[in-house]
């Protein structure tokens, strides 16, 4: 069933806004993969362009992600799995699919806060950012990041140094 949770987060022309109302109106990815057409009609907001994506039954992409993830051992949260967020699952448009690796922390305990700055940080910007989030995760809070160079990675260095936890999220995904 992953592999149709993958095909879906990757239809092209289809928004993630979309693809929640689609499971509002099919009870899985796998039903709106076998859908006909005309099961697509009527369903307010579908472009044309979507619909053309819907209707690419390929799986080759998603079968290869697949295989990549288990090469290096990435994990797959679906939308529909226990633990993906709850926060996440009540925004507008929310991933269908996240992509991890490493212990899942329980992201609805805590609060989070997240981090994003500069990459031509000063000096006293770094350091500020660093015992800004040992102090944040000294209160209980996750760190969440880009990871880039400059106030991200100072940030997260300083939750992991006061022993707290940290969430990076990755545009280029895990496997770059």
């Amino acid at each position: 069933m992953q592999v149709h949770w993958i095909w879906l987060a990757h239809r092209p022309g289809v928004t993630d806004r979309m693809k929640s109302i689609l499971l509002e109106h099919f009870s899985d990815p796998e039903d709106i993969f076998f859908a006909e057409e005309s099961a697509f009609r009527g369903i307010s907001g579908l472009t044309d362009h979507a619909l053309e994506g819907l209707m690419d039954k390929n799986l080759t992409a998603s079968e290869e992600i697949l295989d990549t993830c288990d090469r290096k051992g990435l994990q797959i949260l679906t939308f529909s799995d226990e633990h993906y967020p709850q926060r996440l699952k009540n925004i507008a448009d929310p991933p269908m699919v996240l992509y991890y690796k490493g212990r899942l922390p329980d992201w609805d305990a805590s609060p989070v806060i997240g981090i994003v700055g500069t990459r031509k940080a000063s000096a006293y910007g770094m350091h500020m950012a660093r015992t800004l989030c040992a102090q944040i995760v000294s209160c209980g809070a996750l760190v969440v990041s880009g990871g880039a160079e400059g106030i991200d990675t100072m940030s997260m260095l300083g939750a992991l140094e006061a022993g707290g936890r940290v969430i990076g999220v990755l545009a280029g995904g895990l496997d770059k």
